[in-house]
């Protein structure tokens, strides 16, 4: 599915193409995937177990919310060329990217939510996940998806500035 993806169009790739691409009968394919859309769906999920998440459960939320960014930033420099190549065929908010980021959000906000579980706040967890793990995205996106070239110290400070500077603080003074 990867190679395809860095070749064309997601929605132009066909069951019968992924398995001659894999000298597999169509038949093996439709017993481990009801399509082409669930196959996706289990590609990010073994691309995010490269990223290792599940380790920063067991941190506090600042680390745990920094530990989650950076090894999202280096899974996708790891497959920065693969990045590039499914964005150059595939619309930056087209089906495949937008699963794609659904996928990372979902699982990064229920890695905060598990972590934000003794915060005490009048905010509620839910929220403050979906915030942060919007956030985080946010920043890779830019850096990824937009290309603009950042080190992950600098990725790490636009993160940092706009979870610790909000905007109607500015405001009031």
């Amino acid at each position: 599915m990867f190679g395809l993806l860095g070749e064309k169009n997601f929605e132009k790739i066909t069951v019968n193409e992924l398995c001659a691409r894999c000298d597999y009968p169509r038949a093996t394919f439709y017993n481990y995937f009801d399509d082409k859309y669930d196959l996706v769906s289990y590609c990010w999920y073994q691309l995010g177990k490269d990223a290792h998440l599940d380790a920063a459960q067991t941190l506090p939320t600042n680390e745990s919310l920094l530990a989650v960014f950076d090894e999202v930033y280096r899974l996708f420099t790891t497959h920065h060329d693969l990045l590039n190549r499914v964005v150059e065929h595939n619309p930056v908010d087209g089906l495949l990217i937008n699963d794609f980021i659904h996928h990372f959000n979902r699982v990064m906000t229920q890695l905060f939510a598990n972590s934000l579980l003794n915060h005490k706040t009048k905010t509620p967890i839910e929220l403050m996940a979906q915030y942060y793990s919007n956030t985080v995205l946010l920043v890779l996106k830019w850096v990824f998806l937009s290309q603009h070239d950042v080190s992950l110290d600098t990725a790490r400070g636009y993160l940092t500035e706009l979870l610790t500077k909000p905007f109607l603080s500015e405001a009031n003074n």
